[in-house]
């Protein structure tokens, strides 16, 4: 499914990213802009800050920053297209689906699967490093001496590269 750019453009600058983001981050006014604890890392103190004006969030802490569609992504959890299209339906858009030649199609299937082979293989790689550390007591004690739990290696998923990886 391609959705067109503008149609993006559009939604992006009807959607009011203060309320979208303020539905799951308590904001208060600061100024000329919304503050808030980052919903991204913890924190004491607030230093996400969303715009009105600018249709955009921005964390001053982690440096997490984006617009409605990208906030719903990575706090939500939701594809582009779901974004997009929950998005639309509060805003009371219909998604276009931009049609394409058969050839368009298929070079766009195509590159669908080439990304999803891509993803999987780096999300195989990640596993392996991560079982790599968790057999090397030398690196868990690298990590800990550096002041990393293992939550905290698990949450940025790190891991350990031996000098061979079996």
């Amino acid at each position: 499914m391609a959705i067109p750019q503008t149609f993006i453009q559009e939604l992006i600058a009807r959607a009011d990213v203060v309320e979208i983001v303020g539905r799951y981050v308590p904001l208060k006014k600061g100024g000329a802009n919304f503050m808030g604890l980052c919903p991204f890392h913890g924190e004491k103190s607030p230093s996400f800050s969303v715009s009105p004006t600018k249709q955009f969030y921005h964390c001053f802490g982690c440096g997490k920053n984006g617009n409605a569609i990208s906030f719903l992504m990575d706090h939500a959890g939701m594809t582009f297209i779901e974004a997009v299209k929950d998005l639309a339906q509060q805003y009371g858009m219909q998604v276009p689906e931009e049609e394409g030649t058969p050839q368009d199609r298929a070079r766009a299937q195509e590159q669908r699967e080439k990304q999803h082979t891509l993803t999987s293989v780096l999300e195989q790689a990640g596993d392996a490093y991560r079982k790599a550390l968790k057999d090397s007591p030398r690196a868990i004690a690298y990590f800990k001496g550096r002041g990393l739990s293992g939550e905290v290696a698990k949450q940025f998923g790190l891991g350990y590269a031996p000098r061979r990886l079996a």
